[in-house]
This record gives C-alpha cells, sequence and structure tokens, in this order.
C-alpha cells in the first residue's frame, strides 16, 4: 500500500514539474519577444503582435509603435489570428509612407506562409518586413471549450504543459488542449515559420507528415456517397448570412474592393439568400484561393455560424499537392502554378 502511494506521489511529483517547467518555456519565449522587439523598435515604423484582450480566452491585435506598449505583447496557444492580412488590407496600414521603415510582425507557421504567399504575388517586399517567428503548437479554439465545459465568467485563461487551466468564477477548469485545439491545427505540418528573421522559442513538432494526416478531415466526406455529400454542404452552406467576415479576414483575398459580392457589373451575385447565391459566393471564393490558400483556417475561425468553410479549399490544397507537387506559401521565389502560362507544358 505504502509503496503504490509513494509510486503516485512520485508520478503526481513529475508530472508537476513538467507543468512547471512547461509554463516557465512560455513565459520565456514572452520575455524573450519583449527583448527582441525593445531592440528592434527604433528601426521598425511599427510591431504588429497579439496582446491579451478583457476575453481571457482570445487575444487582441497590437499595434505598437512606442516601447511602453511592448509588456502588453504575447505569444502561446491562445493567439489565434493570422496578422499578416493587416499588411496589404485597408485600413490598418493605410497611413504608413512606402518608404517608412519596416514594418515588425509576429507569424506562426501557417501565418509564416501567408506571408510567402504575399510575396510571391508582390503585394509585399521581403524587405518592408521584419519577421518574428514564433513556433506553434496549436491554438485554442474558444467555441470548443464553451462545448466542453460549461463557463460562467472567466477570470483568466492560461496553458501549462498539455493542459488549459481557466479560473471560472472561483471554479478551476483544467481541459486536455489537444482537445480544444483548432481543426487546422490537428494536422499541421508546418508548424514552425518558414521565414522569420528571429525565432523565438524552441521549435515545434510537426502534427503531421503526410497528406493522409493533413486531409484526412476531406477524405471522411469524400467516403460519403455523393447524395450525402450534397446534403452535408447544403445544411452547412444554408446557415450562410452572407456577411463574408470568411473573406475579410483571409489574408489573401485581397481584391475586396472589387469583389464580386459587391460589384454590380458585371453582376456575378444578387442579394437573395437562397442556398445558389451562397453555393456560388463561397465556391467562388475557394477557386480564387486555388493554389494560394495556405491553411491558416482564418476563415473558419471568424465563421459566426462555425461553418467549415475551411474544408473547401483543403480540398484544392489537395488537389494542387496530388497532381502538381505545390503546397501554397513555402519557398518567396517560387511561382505559383496557377499564376503561370506556359504554352509549351506537356503535363496538361
Amino acid at each position: 500500500m505504502a509503496v503504490g502511494w509513494v509510486k503516485r506521489s512520485a508520478a503526481h511529483h513529475a508530472v508537476s514539474e513538467i507543468e512547471r517547467v512547461e509554463k516557465a518555456v512560455l513565459e520565456t519565449s514572452r520575455m524573450q519577444l519583449h527583448k527582441l522587439v525593445e531592440e528592434a523598435l527604433p528601426e521598425l515604423e511599427m510591431m504588429i503582435g497579439w496582446a491579451e484582450s478583457s476575453d481571457p480566452l482570445q487575444t487582441t491585435p497590437i499595434f505598437i509603435r512606442d516601447a511602453k506598449s511592448i509588456s502588453k505583447l504575447t505569444c502561446g496557444p491562445l493567439c489565434s489570428q493570422n496578422l499578416t492580412g493587416y499588411l496589404v488590407k485597408p485600413p490598418a496600414l493605410d497611413s504608413v509612407p512606402k518608404d517608412a521603415k519596416p514594418i515588425g510582425i509576429c507569424v506562426k507557421g501557417c501565418d509564416s506562409r501567408s506571408l510567402v504567399a504575399l510575396i510571391q504575388e508582390k503585394f509585399l517586399t521581403r524587405d518592408r518586413v521584419r519577421i518574428f517567428g514564433i513556433p506553434c503548437r496549436g491554438t485554442v479554439d474558444w467555441r470548443k471549450v464553451e462545448k466542453r465545459v460549461q463557463l460562467l465568467n472567466v477570470k483568466s485563461a492560461t496553458v501549462e504543459d498539455d493542459w488549459l487551466i481557466l479560473d471560472d468564477s472561483g471554479t478551476t477548469h483544467k481541459i486536455a488542449l489537444e482537445e480544444v485545439l483548432s481543426r487546422k491545427c490537428l494536422g499541421c505540418r508546418y508548424p514552425n515559420p518558414v521565414i522569420h528573421d528571429v525565432l523565438i522559442g524552441q521549435s515545434a513538432t510537426p502534427r503531421s507528415t503526410d497528406l493522409a494526416t493533413t486531409y484526412r478531415d476531406v477524405d471522411a466526406i469524400e467516403k460519403e456517397p455523393l447524395e450525402q455529400r450534397l446534403a452535408f454542404w447544403q445544411s452547412e452552406l444554408d446557415r450562410c448570412i452572407r456577411c463574408y467576415a470568411c473573406r475579410n479576414a483571409c489574408p489573401l483575398c485581397v481584391c475586396q474592393d472589387k469583389c464580386i459580392v459587391e460589384t454590380r457589373e458585371p453582376r456575378w451575385l444578387t442579394q437573395r439568400a437562397g442556398i445558389p447565391e451562397k453555393f456560388l459566393f463561397h465556391f467562388i471564393h475557394a477557386m480564387h484561393l486555388a493554389g494560394r490558400c495556405t491553411g491558416c483556417g482564418e476563415c473558419e475561425r471568424v465563421c459566426p455560424m462555425e461553418i467549415p468553410v475551411t474544408l473547401i479549399k483543403e480540398k484544392l490544397n489537395k488537389i494542387m499537392e496530388e497532381m502538381l507537387g505545390y503546397a501554397a506559401g513555402l519557398d518567396p521565389d517560387a511561382v505559383p502554378p496557377l499564376l503561370t502560362f506556359n504554352p509549351g507544358e506537356t503535363e496538361i
């Protein structure tokens, strides 16, 4: 009996020690980020990163121009937003002159791929950004958290080892991080930034090394009969309220001033609320991202109706990888296949 108690006590101590170390690693990453930004800020026009918000389960973008605000910067699994869209979409940087100093930005693995895609398409030049790369273990989906436990008033949210710890009005909830990660993270092959000037923290281990794991959700849908797949998408897209949050959040959806949903000549879409109009919008949106989508999942994250719209882009990404051997956002010098034209191409 005593031996068993000793073993359990030793195991508990070992787990506590691991959690303490992981918490220290996360705190060290924050301190390293603060130090590096403080050193770089005089040479930057501004720094774009994440800061804690009024909701402990979510962070908010922050634009830093003075050293006093650096302490607000944070990093970790609660930093879900892809910030790269702020580099190319109005109105965030409208006041920044073209000849200004570089802009600093924090990126996770998938975010860095979006940055590469923007450089490939000449929306940015490499010398205009100072990239602070942060390896990513996955980001928390607050909706999954709310489905796991009934929350009243969350006072704090911290990540320790593989656990999300919530202080909810005096009640402590300890949730396995794996159970509340964003869907996109579960098959991630690029958790470490593919492009960066400085790297903060320890490298993360990819959750996937093959297409089967990365695209398992796509494969699961494709195994269903055609009628069932049609019913699935009719049911999902029927809930779309056409708020266009998916378009607005996508860092690669850069033609908002000429978007098909708002142009009248030519008039591609009406304001009718039927499924045909919703289908047309989502599939045109997806086709515009064919060979460009980096799988950051912003479109799905911001959808107020929780429609898994990223699945459509994942299907196109799967086709691109299987047929053309191309994954978006990995090489700044590469030209995406669908942005090229070669009349002598033999593989068509």
